[in-house]
């Protein structure tokens, strides 16, 4: 049981010191680090192609897309493989943290902090019951469309 009217199971991640998620419903896999192969005059957070099972997919840097200060790739860096709209994207992440329920109650769509020129790359902060924590909600929407419009073009 992925949704409920309560609340949705999400993939905790890390970029840097922060949390975010992605829905679970939303996720087809997580991989360990692949070098990507590169495509000529892509924007910078499009870090290239991979081959997955004989299905090319554009990756993502996320500390890119964010304007992040690059790190090495490390043992615990991932990529997360989001299906949205009927195409996957691999989105590059510091490390997986785990699977969590949040509760709806826990949940502020839209906040009106992340509105800025153009779309933004988040939709929501959240919040777990039993932490003192903020989670990032990633809008896939405005973070994938522009890597599949450069991986087919």
């Amino acid at each position: 049981m992925q949704a409920t009217s309560i609340g949705v199971q999400y993939i905790l991640f890390k970029i840097g010191a922060e949390t975010y998620a992605v829905e679970v419903a939303d996720t087809q896999e997580v991989l360990r680090y692949r070098e990507p192969k590169k495509i000529p005059h892509a924007p910078d957070h499009v870090l290239g192609v991979m081959n997955l099972r004989g299905q090319i997919i554009p990756i993502v840097g996320l500390r890119e897309k964010f304007s992040l200060e690059k790190i090495a790739i490390g043992e615990e860096t991932r990529i997360i493989v989001v299906n949205h709209s009927g195409k996957l994207v691999g989105l590059v992440c510091d490390s997986v943290e785990r699977v969590a329920f949040i509760s709806a109650k826990n949940i502020e769509d839209d906040p009106e902090f992340a509105v800025r020129s153009g779309a933004s790359t988040i939709r929501g902060v959240a919040r777990l019951d039993d932490e003192e924590s903020v989670i990032f909600l990633l809008a896939l929407s405005n973070i994938t469309s522009e890597a599949i419009h450069t991986e087919t073009a």
